[in-house]
């Protein structure tokens, strides 16, 4: 067991032991020396590319090239650091000779993206951003390349930004130009749809040109109009019946013949059953079958007939009801329509009425040759009202052949509506999804004349690739002082270990703690020539060891750190200015 060990112990140690201390702080000085020096000289050339935002505001014009800066740029990057365009640069600009035949060209590039750096720039957005929902947004980025050749560590740095600058620029004409095209092709398809569906809409309106469901207030309105023309000409019509009954029965009560002058004129009784005839239909339409006034000129037809020996007094009963009848039908008509259960039976008991044998057409008058102007006055406005009756019911039977044509049309209008609707929607949609395509074609196509004249975002070139004058590694004096620091703590550790190894006794007093006896006295060392020889000797070694590890350092402080005629001068700028 070992004595326990003091300060004053230690300090006679190391002085014992500084050879060891000193050899092992050379010796790892030296190979961090040596270290420092052998390892390449590593230069670095950046350049800072500005990232522009679109000069014209995006309000007016939109750019068809979205997504954020980063991802732009990690695709171009992804991009240029790909095997073949690495490789087209190793071969363009002669790099890595050295490595050639010792590495493979897959080993190579990846040494090459090693030797690449990326670094964004940011800034922080502040209230934008937090409306936005980004905090930062990246508005510029660096683009570093290291090598021991500054020169061609400057053009290479410089050409990864030219190309950088050129791929953005291609992949936004590029994007720009593919939206365009797109649009138009979609366009195109686009129109030829539009064009099928519009020739169907007109096929369509060409075939159902009157039955459209737009033109059903149309005819809706004619009809109508036409059946309010019937009703009009039904009102001429019951007045002109009325005009004519009137007329007749002026007719009946005058003579045909100028009386002779001084003969008592005496009636033929044709002439007067003629008379009572016209006087029963006036008395009809304004009388009951019962009335006193119908049931006398009835007899008296009755006794005229038997006289002249005429058969037709039923038959004129029956032509009276006839033509009753026709004309309760022409006003029905005009209000109900010709499925109208009145309207048929109307039609029934005429059609029966004009097939009976003894329907036969009472002569306008008997057959005499009237001379009295009065009487051939009257009956020729009888004439004109019967030419005016025809030509209105021929009037009416034409309007109501237009108002069963609009009738029809109505009717079919709903048949079509659900066809025509369905078209019509289509076209619209096409016509809606035309338009809309064509607004986003001519934006796109002001989006890729905005990327020709570069008015949109751009890469800038701010900070051009510069000659590197100091080289960024290896840091040989942080190599060199971490050499020291090694050499000293292995100095220390050396001495610990031998001392801990020597089981010798080193002075008197570890002697007495071991034994426990006191100790006597001590003999002096006696050194022989031989000996302080020595000691000389690792003397003079240790000075010149030192002295050739200061003037390393002052080698190396002067051609790797800083020219020592700098140093010297700083050195007496500071002692002025502490003067």
């Amino acid at each position: 067991m070992n004595k326990p060990k003091n300060f004053h112990y230690y300090i006679y140690l190391f002085k014992r032991k500084i050879l060891y201390l000193f050899l092992s702080v050379i010796l790892i000085f030296f190979i961090s020396f040596l270290i420092a020096y052998l390892l390449p000289t590593i230069y670095e050339s950046s350049s800072t590319i500005l990232i522009e935002e679109q000069q014209i505001p995006p309000d007016l014009v939109r750019t068809t090239v979205t997504g954020f800066a980063d991802e732009r740029i990690q695709s171009i990057t992804q991009q240029i650091l790909s095997r073949t365009k690495l490789w087209e640069i190793i071969k363009q600009m002669n790099l890595y000779q050295n490595l050639r035949e010792k590495f493979t060209q897959e080993e190579i590039i990846d040494k090459m993206r090693n030797d690449i750096a990326i670094d964004t720039i940011s800034a922080d957005l502040g209230q934008k951003g937090k409306r936005s929902g980004k905090d930062s947004m990246t508005i510029a980025f660096t683009i570093a390349y290291r090598g021991q050749n500054p020169a061609v560590v400057q053009k290479v740095a410089g050409n990864l930004a030219s190309l950088y600058l050129e791929q953005n620029l291609k992949d936004r004409q590029e994007k720009a130009e593919t939206t365009t095209k797109f649009l138009e092709a979609e366009l195109r398809q686009l129109e030829e749809q539009l064009s099928s569906i519009g020739n169907k809409v007109s096929d369509f309106k060409g075939k159902h040109e009157h039955t459209l469901p737009e033109l059903k207030a149309h005819n809706l309105s004619q009809a109508e109009r036409l059946e309010n023309e019937i009703k009009q000409i039904d009102n001429q019509l019951r007045a002109i019946v009325d005009r004519k009954t009137y007329l007749e029965g002026q007719l009946a009560t005058i003579n045909p013949d100028l009386p002779i002058v001084g003969q008592e004129s005496v009636m033929d009784p044709k002439a007067r059953l003629y008379m009572l005839r016209v006087m029963l239909q006036s008395a009809l339409a304004n009388h009951a079958e019962d009335h006193p006034d119908v049931r006398k000129i009835r007899r008296e037809i009755v006794e005229l007939e038997k006289l002249v020996g005429a058969q037709g007094g039923g038959a004129s009963v029956k032509r009276q009801k006839l033509a009753a009848l026709q004309l309760e039908l022409a006003e029905k008509q005009g209000k109900l329509t010709a499925e109208h259960p009145e309207i048929k039976k109307l039609q029934k008991t005429i059609a029966q009425l004009e097939q009976e044998k003894d329907v036969a057409e009472v002569p306008a008058r008997p057959i005499l040759n009237p001379n009295n102007p009065s009487y051939i006055g009257i009956n020729a406005n009888i004439q004109a009202a019967d030419n005016e009756i025809a030509m209105l019911k021929k009037q009416q039977a034409d309007l109501r052949e237009k108002v069963k044509i609009y009738r029809e049309r109505l009717e079919a209008t709903p048949k079509i509506e659900q066809e025509y609707i369905a078209l019509m929607r289509d076209y619209q949609n096409s016509h809606n999804k035309y338009q809309e395509v064509m607004n986003k074609l001519l934006t796109a196509r002001i989006a890729e004349g905005m990327e020709e004249h570069q008015k949109a975002e751009k890469f800038t070139l701010i900070d051009p690739a510069s000659f590197p004058e100091k080289p960024v590694s290896p840091n040989r004096i942080l190599i060199m002082a971490v050499g020291l620091l090694l050499g000293l703590a292995a100095g220390v550790g050396l001495v610990i270990a031998t001392d801990q190894l020597d089981q010798s006794v080193k002075d008197a007093d570890e002697l007495a703690w071991l034994t426990e006896l006191p100790i006597l006295g001590t003999i002096s060392s006696m050194q022989h020539t031989e000996e302080v020889n020595l000691i000389k000797k690792r003397r003079w070694i240790i000075l010149a060891a030192s002295g050739l590890s200061l003037l390393l350092v002052i080698v190396f402080l002067h051609f790797f750190y800083m020219d020592l005629w700098v140093v010297t001068a700083r050195l007496l700028r500071l002692a002025n200015k502490s003067i």
